[in-house]
């Protein structure tokens, strides 16, 4: 696993003509994401729901969610918008990923919630 505490790196905020409401909408989004250690709170709370030789870690993943429906995503799968921008959000899950690790918290819905109460009074 990659051991780095952001999500994504710092997103360039620059005037390009294209969706700049949206592009530093997402850059503030990234930045305050990592500004409250998002992705230690999730590896701390959540690390079971992913094999321990995993490349994507919980809070790489659920990072990716979050930014991905502040994109306008509707579904889990919408994340492939973020996937097309290799240079913005680094490796993203695959859909297959984040279906099996989304399924571990089907599995175990009482650790996804204890998992979540305790992450939430963190913040």
């Amino acid at each position: 696993m990659n051991h780095s505490t952001h999500v994504f790196p710092a997103l360039p905020t620059q005037p390009t003509g294209q969706a700049l409401v949206s592009h530093a909408g997402l850059s503030v989004l990234t930045n305050f994401l990592n500004a409250l250690d998002f992705r230690q709170l999730c590896e701390d709370r959540f690390s079971q729901f992913v094999p321990a030789t995993a490349i994507h870690s919980p809070g790489k993943i659920l990072g990716a969610l979050a930014l991905s429906l502040a994109a306008g995503g509707q579904q889990a799968t919408d994340i492939d918008q973020l996937r097309a921008a290799p240079e913005l959000f680094g490796l993203v899950a695959s859909d297959a990923t984040v279906s099996r690790f989304m399924r571990r918290f089907k599995e175990q819905p009482e650790a996804f919630a204890h998992g979540f109460a305790t992450m939430t009074r963190s913040l």
